[in-house]
């Protein structure tokens, strides 16, 4: 399976109040002379082998349903697959069958302290914003 990359932003015409908080947030955080345009990034799995005529029919999708051409440009482009990611799957799966469930309880907790930064980031934001 190949993985095809869609990335939708904002026209440069289009105001971005997302960026614009980021912006704000990065150069309170000391991280000056950087500006930030907010958008998204969709990854495809496409079965088969990646055509023109595969890539316009993501570009068709793309123009539908993933981006509005009306306020949004987009580009799609062809992200090479890692040569070993089915040996690091296979890898992964044998190490999850060998856990005894300490790694899933250390990886709970430094998800929380993960969404407990991110909540606190958001609300800065959110204030900031608003």
């Amino acid at each position: 399976m190949a993985r095809v990359v869609v990335d939708v932003m904002p026209k440069p015409e289009i105001l971005d109040p997302q960026g614009k908080a980021v912006t704000g947030a990065l150069a309170r955080l000391g991280f000056a002379g950087m500006s930030v345009r907010q958008g998204k990034r969709f990854e495809l799995e496409v079965e088969g082998e990646v055509t023109e005529e595969r890539l316009a029919e993501v570009r068709r999708a793309a123009e539908t349903l993933l981006a509005n051409t009306v306020i949004e440009t987009f580009d799609v482009r062809v992200e090479p697959a890692p040569a070993s990611a089915a040996e690091d799957n296979d890898a992964e799966d044998n190490d999850a069958e060998d856990n005894d469930g300490a790694d899933d309880n250390a990886a709970e907790e430094s998800t929380a302290d993960e969404n407990e930064a991110e909540s606190a980031e958001e609300a800065e934001l959110t204030a900031q914003a608003g």
